[in-house]
């Protein structure tokens, strides 16, 4: 059974199910993003991507970012070492 069909999404997922995740980019229009600082890009030293990370990313940049409330010990060690 894959995690698909059981409804669930991994945190980490490959540059192809980032993309899809993002709407559908192509990989060349994410990495257009990933150098205008749209994308994290993947985690140091693997092929994979975070989707966490890139819904922060993407909420910071859209100002929704932890309003009103401080972050989260787990947020604020995914800042430390997840970027």
């Amino acid at each position: 059974m894959s995690w698909q069909s059981m409804g669930l999404i991994p945190r980490l997922v490959t540059k192809e199910d980032i993309c899809s995740y993002l709407g559908g980019i192509s990989s060349a229009t994410y990495d257009k993003w990933t150098r205008r600082g749209l994308a994290p890009g993947p985690v140091p030293g693997t092929n994979r991507y975070d989707i966490r990370q890139h819904d922060r990313l993407l909420d910071e940049k859209l100002g929704l970012a932890t309003a009103g409330r401080p972050p989260s010990p787990l947020e604020e060690w995914e800042q430390s070492y997840g970027k």
